[in-house]
């Protein structure tokens, strides 16, 4: 966008209008009056003289090419008008004295437009000026009287063009500024606007929606994805109720209500992190992976709400399909496996001592001991797989449940010649689910002695905090976890990368499945390892966490 000056300079015609032709009217009409009131002026040479002399002057506005009024040259039309001025009144003055008033529009043209040398100029010609009619009559400036009348006029002229030439140049100057501020000010408008583009064009690029509500809860930005994702439901981003009847949770079935929506909840100051929800009609439904939060200036200030929301339906199908796939594929191996125990179970009681006879008693138990270790990873596929873990509740002695978790492990501790060790304090109880608890504890245990090497410990803690929380934590001396694979170490089947390169056994979902428990139980869990030190996995169930399970 082109810069505007505030201000310009005064063109050729504008200053014919604003300076000469006034002071060109006012020496004509006052001539002319008077010549035609007072006879003798008809032919005074000095009077014509003056009034030709100021529109000769005028002329100079006709002429082509006038580039030169804007330099300094401009100079000669005020110079001329002095001139003629000095003649007519020195033909006037005896009639009208006010007529050297006439003086001030070429006095104040110089005090204007030139530096304050200029005002000097001013001051030589109103005493030349005023000194004209002395110089015709032949009057000598002996006389008190006859000095004021020639000094008085220089002296206010040259006082109202210093005043001119002031007000100028603070004019000029408070122009420069205001000049100066408008480029400014221009310049941050190009900067903003190009700003609002680079911004509006990196949020119509990206493929999350993101909108920002300001303060008063009004749309201030939007992109097109986010556009396009409320179409779905059937809402606008500008119009509230900002919400839909189209809207599930993750499980897909249940509909949310219109204050429980991402966009209404956020405006209401609820900061939300990578929420689930499922838009649009069934056949034409997408998953969004939504968040929010408030921004705030350095004071405190509220500026708005920020909401982005990503399309997550591919990943959010794959996971079902993936869910589905593992819950059929553990139904479908179970019954068979059911069917390989109770078989070989029957073999080896019906066959009993002949079994060893017939050189067949080790196979069969390999078969067993397989067949049931078989079953149990189906079992933990299809906990893994189970999207709600169902709780039975009661008090739990935790001294006798980790007793009864840790007496069969001891004999496989040890052998890999691991110490383990327990510490709890005796009368500890709580209300958990002991089966679930005993899953997550002996899962975490069965880990703790498979990734400790010879020598080392594995310990089993257990205490209630001053706010009534249960924590249960397993410690072990093991090989530890870098960060990365403590941030994915409760992804199901994800397994390390030293786990992979050392071959140990297992299919990656015990974690899963203790976290599952515990967030079944309303708890969480914390994970502490520095690779080649060892691991801490803490499990915290507050008060009361099963009751309203």
């Amino acid at each position: 966008m082109p810069h505007r000056l505030l201000w310009t300079p005064l063109s050729a015609g504008q200053t014919f209008l604003r300076l000469q032709l006034p002071f060109l009217c006012g020496v004509l009409f006052f001539s002319v009056a008077l010549a035609l009131e007072v006879p003798t002026l008809r032919d005074s040479f000095v009077l014509w003289f003056g009034v030709a002399v100021t529109g000769a002057a005028s002329m100079l506005f006709l002429l082509p090419g006038r580039r030169w009024l804007s330099t300094g040259w401009v100079v000669v039309i005020p110079l001329l008008d002095i001139v003629g001025i000095a003649a007519v009144r020195a033909a006037l003055v005896p009639y009208l004295p006010t007529i050297g008033m006439l003086c001030l529009f070429p006095f104040a043209w110089i005090a204007y437009r030139f530096r304050w040398p200029a005002l000097l100029l001013v001051f030589v010609s109103g005493v030349a000026i005023a000194a004209l009619p002395f110089a015709l009559g032949g009057r000598p400036i002996t006389t008190l009287l006859a000095f004021i009348n020639v000094s008085a006029l220089p002296l206010i002229a040259t006082g109202i063009s210093v005043g001119i030439h002031l007000g100028a140049v603070s004019f000029r100057r408070g122009r420069e500024r205001v000049e100066d501020a408008g480029r400014r000010l221009q310049a941050l408008l190009e900067k903003s606007q190009d700003d609002e583009l680079l911004l509006r064009s990196t949020l119509d690029t990206v493929t999350g929606a993101v909108a920002f509500y300001d303060a008063n809860n009004q749309l201030v930005l939007a992109n097109s994805a986010a556009e396009q994702m409320v179409d779905v439901v059937g809402f606008r981003l500008d119009t509230p109720p900002y919400a839909g009847s189209n809207v599930l949770m993750a499980d897909r079935k249940t509909t949310i209500p219109f204050d429980e929506q991402i966009i209404p909840r956020a405006l209401r100051g609820e900061v939300i992190a990578s929420h689930l929800e499922w838009l649009g009609k069934p056949g034409n439904q997408i998953a969004i992976l939504a968040s929010s939060r408030r921004v705030h200036r350095a004071d405190g200030m509220l500026l708005g709400t920020v909401i982005a929301a990503y399309d997550v339906t591919e990943l959010a199908n794959a996971i079902e399909i993936r869910e589905e796939f593992l819950t059929t594929v553990s139904h479908e191996l179970r019954t068979p496996l059911t069917s390989i125990i109770g078989f070989t179970d029957e073999i080896i009681d019906t066959l009993g001592d002949r079994a060893h006879d017939l050189g067949v008693a080790a196979y069969l138990e390999t078969v067993s001991r397989n067949a049931d270790l078989l079953l149990d990873r189906v079992g933990e596929l299809l906990t893994a797989a189970d999207k709600r873990i169902e709780l039975t509740i009661e008090e739990t002695d935790i001294a006798t449940l980790l007793d009864q978790v840790t007496g069969p492990l001891r004999l496989s501790a040890e052998r890999a010649g691991i110490a383990l060790e327990v510490e709890v304090p005796p009368g500890l109880t709580a209300v958990v689910d002991p089966a679930r608890i005993t899953q997550a504890v002996e899962n975490l245990l069965t880990n703790a002695i498979k990734f400790t090497a010879r020598g080392g410990t594995v310990t089993v803690r257990a205490r209630r905090d001053d706010a009534g929380d249960l924590h249960i934590s397993v410690s072990d001396t093991g090989i530890g976890m870098t960060p990365d694979e403590q941030r994915r170490v409760f992804d199901r089947f994800y397994r390390a990368q030293a786990v992979r390169r050392n071959a140990i056994q297992g299919i990656g979902v015990g974690l899963s499945i203790v976290k599952a428990i515990v967030d079944a139980h309303r708890g969480r869990v914390t994970v502490d390892s520095e690779q080649g030190v060892g691991t801490t996995i803490a499990l915290c169930l507050p008060v009361g966490a099963g009751r309203d399970a």
